[in-house]
């Protein structure tokens, strides 16, 4: 995967800092509760010692009968999405399915190389536990429905109502990894039962494992774009034809790059809408307004529009004013801002017969593309803009002037840094203002969100 826009120490410490809000006391190696200590941490692994907190409980700390170790990386953090002063749930329904055969078992790490057990500790990698737990919650989607199937007939019986009969779609990639794991089956056997999988089944699987991958790489793609510290005109048509196989000649810059990355492959993993249009045109009028052009359309949920304004991912969203050590909106920046502005406009007078594209008013045009699949429903169009990355929002303070960091500490510059960029992003109307990579982000969060464990 690309480069995450965090690294996993400022990630840990993101989720310590909600344990401070709890209650607990956070030191540099530890967190503690009424001077018990629930675990200890480094930026390469938590330690959970037995003692648990359950603030919720009457009784809110337990011991429990086993330790617990999380090795960290990108992919494991994932698993320690619920509140990180105990063990995530899973990583004792893994423990309990390892003491089916190895009783003695008191000790648990999750990450790492391999699968092993060294006297009464067990190592799971993070794949094996993400398949465990996978087991685990699809046969608790089986009992309920058995349960629910089997109570049906006395309520139709006793009361007279009637529920509807439940069925469990089974993860049919996870069965075949219990089939691999097993032994039990050849290849051939393998390839039978898919054989014998009702179409729609097998074309599922075939199709989520595609856009799993096509998401990946695109993601990856795109973060290799905007990794790139200057993107020249040359640059940006020697990755667009080496990632993206376009055409140099329809790549006119940075600009045009995202455009033609976006539209092709946005609607879905980056916007996740119903609908995308590149209007591929101007909005004119007859009154002799200034011509303006949308570079995306996005038909949300609601049948309503947003505009996206893109702009290169190279550039700064904020501009240092130090003879008053003010960050405000660079020029870029408010020239984008105004653009949405008008466009916003442009769209709320969408029945103005002297706003035409293609002839055409812009719900005629809108209608025209969406081929009566969607009915538009235009009541609070928006505006994004996407410009710039999150490590760049502004200039760097190691590349300030001597003069000017005479005048203000690299703590001070950045810290007003990050409070004027959450400023500048809710200070406007209807337009929310965004870097591409948290756009990637984003997107990777959903993907990653998909694939954990909900109980973790």
């Amino acid at each position: 995967m690309g480069k995450p826009t965090k690294t996993i120490a400022q990630k840990l410490q993101t989720k310590l800092a909600k344990l401070r809000e709890d209650g607990l006391i956070v030191t540099p190696r530890q967190v503690t509760i009424r001077r018990r200590v629930l675990f200890r941490y480094t930026p390469e692994k938590i330690s959970y010692t037995r003692t648990r907190y359950f603030p919720s409980m009457k009784e809110d700390i337990v011991e429990e009968d086993f330790t617990a170790e999380i090795l960290l990386d990108h992919q494991t953090l994932g698993i320690l999405s619920g509140q990180l002063q105990n063990p995530p749930r899973g990583v004792s329904r893994v423990l309990d399915m390892i003491r089916y055969a190895e009783p003695d078992i008191d000790s648990i790490t999750v990450g790492g190389t391999e699968n092993k057990v060294e006297g009464s500790r067990v190592f799971v990698t993070h794949a094996l536990y993400i398949i465990l737990t996978s087991i685990n919650r699809e046969e608790g989607r089986d009992k309920v429905t058995r349960v629910r199937n089997r109570v049906a007939p006395f309520l139709k019986d006793n009361f007279d109502l009637e529920t509807e009969e439940l069925t469990t779609e089974r993860d049919y990639g996870l069965l075949m990894n219990e089939i691999l794991a097993s032994k039990a089956f050849t290849q051939n056997d393998i390839a039978q039962l898919a054989s014998e999988l009702e179409s729609g089944e097998l074309n599922e699987i075939v199709i989520e494992r595609q856009i799993n991958k096509q998401a990946e790489w695109l993601l990856d793609s795109m973060q290799t774009i905007i990794d790139e510290p200057e993107l020249t005109q040359a640059k940006s048509r020697e990755l667009g034809q080496r990632l993206f196989n376009f055409s140099r000649a329809s790549i006119s810059g940075p600009e045009k790059l995202m455009e033609k990355i976006l539209t092709k492959y946005g609607q879905n993993i980056i916007f996740g809408v119903p609908a995308l249009l590149n209007v591929d045109g101007f909005v004119t009028s007859s009154a002799g307004l200034p011509r303006s052009q949308f570079d995306l359309l996005l038909i949300n949920n609601l049948s309503d529009v947003e505009i996206v304004e893109l702009k290169r991912p190279d550039e700064f969203l904020l501009d240092f004013d130090d003879s008053r050590n003010k960050f405000y909106a660079s020029k870029d920046l408010g020239i984008a801002t105004a653009q949405a502005e008008r466009y916003i406009s442009a769209i709320y007078r969408e029945n103005d017969a002297e706003l035409r594209i293609q002839g055409q008013s812009i719900r005629e045009y809108l209608q025209s593309k969406l081929g009566g699949t969607i009915t538009l429903s235009i009541c609070r169009p928006k505006a994004l803009i996407v410009m710039g990355r999150i490590q760049n929002i502004a200039k760097r303070y190691d590349d300030l002037s001597a003069r000017v960091r005479a005048s203000v500490t690299r703590a001070s510059y950045e810290k007003n840094l990050d409070h004027a960029y959450k400023e500048i992003k809710s200070s406007y109307k209807n337009i929310d203002i965004t870097t591409y990579s948290e756009l990637i982000e984003s997107a990777r969060l959903r993907l990653q969100v998909e694939r954990e464990d909900p109980d973790a």
